[in-house]
């Protein structure tokens, strides 16, 4: 028996459990089912339903307080919180002194005594002091948090995240920009790529593998984007490769974030929004691309990311067009890496007409070389490092 066996894991999220799966849900779900795991969501502050009018459910779902998902998995939606937590410092310890009594409330309705903490988030770092009994503190670093745009003070962020890593047993970052900004704040930091369900997405290279109804009907050859559009994803590299080449078609799979402006791509006949699918039908879609991109904008947030949809792409064997990043300059042997606007075409055009069964091959054989089954034992493997050698680990600084 493993020691990441019938604990208690409490898993301070940054996205809710549904819709889209990212690394935090997917990290949870492989943890031995022995372990009580609560897995507590990003609470809204007072003004995101009035920026958002989607987030009114949440208050509802605060209501509802623990909500079981299976056998072992509990969610939690804490209550609503000051907003500007992110600007101001008093005010975050406001709000983790208020997340703190009903996280705790709840815990100990689950029999949490002596919980493992495994935050996402570095507004935590004055959460975590309300947690006196706790076994073990993991920070898993997904993002380069004070880059984001919003109201926020960006010295604040990271003065939280470092005091956060201060007080951690361990940290993980998702990509090298990450861990060399972060490394002389950890006593032990692992750099750990994100994945990908192989066998999820794998299916759209099986013949049974449906292709839905909307993504049918459009005309190939189909370049395909799948995630949250958001600020950070380039819509004027998309526009430009749309624009040079009116023949191709572009089906964008996924929520248009709030305040981003497509409309200079909607405008356009050969680009096609399908909105938000299912995880589970998300091979389908993919199956119908005949080329993925990943056309993040270049800057201090994508410089540091590990982006999950390129995994995905991977998985499912499609040819992939990306633009230059650390986190996927690593797989130039498998992907067409662009540097401007005219490779990004030119990458286009060659995942097009050079694709061979062997480069199909060799991306599937990454592909399952980067598993979430194989982050998550890693991660178990070192956390029992440490909680099986608790004195060596503290002379420990940083590895990789």
């Amino acid at each position: 028996m493993g020691c990441l066996e019938n604990q208690r894991i409490i898993c301070i999220s940054s996205v809710d459990w549904d819709p889209l799966w990212t690394r935090k849900q997917q990290v949870m779900s492989r943890l031995p089912e022995s372990n009580v795991i609560l897995y507590v969501e990003p609470p809204i502050t007072l003004l995101s339903p009035f920026k958002d009018p989607k987030m009114w459910f949440k208050w509802g779902v605060w209501l509802k307080g623990i909500r079981r998902l299976n056998g072992n998995i509990y969610l939690y939606s804490p209550p609503v919180i000051l907003p500007f937590g992110n600007k101001y410092r008093f005010i975050n310890r406001l709000n983790q002194w208020w997340l703190g009594r009903s996280i705790k409330k709840a815990a100990s309705r689950l029999k949490m005594d002596n919980p493992i903490i495994w935050t996402y988030m570095p507004s935590s770092a004055d959460l975590i002091r309300h947690f006196d009994r706790r076994r073990f503190l993991v920070y898993d670093c997904v993002d380069e948090h004070s880059e984001y745009t919003g109201i926020m003070d960006k010295s604040v962020m990271i003065n939280m995240e470092r005091d956060l890593m201060r007080e951690c047993d361990i940290v993980f970052v998702t990509a090298p920009g990450l861990y060399e900004s972060k490394k002389d704040y950890a006593r032990v930091i692992y750099f750990l790529p994100n994945a990908a369900n192989v066998s999820h997405f794998m299916q759209a290279q099986d013949p049974v593998t449906e292709i839905p109804g909307d993504i049918a009907s459009v005309p190939h050859p189909v370049i395909g984007f799948v995630g949250v559009i958001q600020d950070w994803i380039d819509l004027d590299l998309i526009r430009a490769a749309a624009v040079a080449h009116p023949e191709w078609s572009f089906a964008m799979i996924g929520p248009v974030g709030p305040g981003i402006d497509v409309s200079s791509l909607k405008s356009l006949p050969n680009v096609y929004f399908l909105g938000r699918k299912d995880l589970q039908t998300l091979p389908g879609y993919i199956k119908a691309f005949d080329v993925c991109i990943n056309p993040f904008k270049i800057n201090e947030l994508t410089d540091k990311v590990s982006p999950l949809k390129f995994y995905e792409y991977l998985a499912a064997g499609k040819p992939i067009v990306s633009v230059s990043m650390p986190g996927v300059n690593d797989f130039a042997d498998v992907v067409e890496i662009s540097h401007d606007i005219d490779g990004f075409i030119a990458g286009i055009e060659t995942a097009l007409t050079e694709e061979t069964p062997d480069k199909l091959k060799a991306r599937l054989q990454r592909a399952r070389e980067n598993s979430w089954e194989s982050r998550v034992e890693f991660m178990e493997a070192r956390i029992c490092e440490i909680l099986n050698n608790p004195i060596e680990s503290t002379n420990q600084r940083r590895s990789i």
